[in-house]
């Protein structure tokens, strides 16, 4: 029964982060109706269902007909899953807390991303702050952990932003500031022990997806983006790793 409440809280929970992913790229306020994302329509209560509205829709608007983004039911989804496996690994404590919330910023700043290739900085500096400020009361964590962390990111950080710019003078660089930012953060939230752990499995996803365009358009002769969101890849792979390891990381196992 406590992980079925786990899940229903991870779909409330995922229905906020969607009023964050749809409502700050667009300058709006959090509070009001929810409202259609294609034509801005109010809508009715069912519509609004975490995840079950999509379904209900079958991933098309009621009110206008056009094609819903899949990424709102994705955040329902995963954010459910999400928690409900943090809470089979932690129960209800300080580190389920902990980490459920550092899985929020990673699932918005994400989402956010892929959709705009944006990463706001004061949000995440500020999560980057409280991140460190309560390091010392979770377990397999520490304020030394968490300051080593982030340093280590942001310089590690702020050599890649370089060595972009560098390389791309007149185009648009694949690497930005807001990358620095997302990566000082997650160096603070993981700490120094898992921070590597944590980039390796995002640079992996990123990887595997620019070698799979490269794929599809030898192949497919389709359209294909031409940039990858890197920060979505560097918020997935840290979700894995502390979905996977959790804050004690893989010496745990050991």
């Amino acid at each position: 029964m406590d992980i079925v409440l786990a899940g229903l809280f991870g779909l409330v929970l995922g229905a906020g982060l969607n009023i964050i992913i749809i409502r700050l790229p667009r300058e709006r306020g959090f509070g009001g109706p929810p409202r259609c994302t294609r034509c801005g329509q109010r809508l009715a209560w069912w519509q609004a269902l975490p995840l079950a509205g999509w379904l209900i829709q079958a991933g098309r608007a009621r009110c206008c007909g056009r094609r819903l983004d899949a990424i709102y039911p994705l955040v329902d989804a995963l954010t459910a899953l999400s928690v409900m496996l943090l809470y089979m690994r932690h129960g209800l404590s300080v580190s389920f807390c902990y980490i459920t919330a550092v899985t929020a910023v990673l699932i918005v700043t994400g989402a956010i991303d892929w959709q705009h290739r944006l990463i706001y900085t004061l949000p995440t500096l500020g999560a980057t702050l409280a991140a460190g400020a309560v390091a010392f009361i979770v377990p397999y964590h520490s304020l030394l952990n968490a300051v080593l962390g982030l340093l280590v990111a942001g310089i590690l950080f702020v050599v890649f932003y370089l060595v972009a710019r560098i390389m791309f003078p007149a185009h648009r660089a694949p690497f930005g500031l807001g990358d620095v930012y997302l990566g000082m953060f997650i160096g603070a939230a993981l700490g120094l022990t898992n921070l590597l752990g944590a980039l390796l499995y995002g640079m992996l996803l990123a990887g595997a997806f620019a070698g799979l365009i490269v794929l599809v358009r030898r192949i497919g002769r389709r359209p294909t983006p031409q940039y990858i969101s890197y920060g979505t890849f560097l918020c997935v792979g840290a979700l894995l790793y502390v979905l996977i390891w959790g804050l004690a990381g893989p010496r745990a196992t050991w």
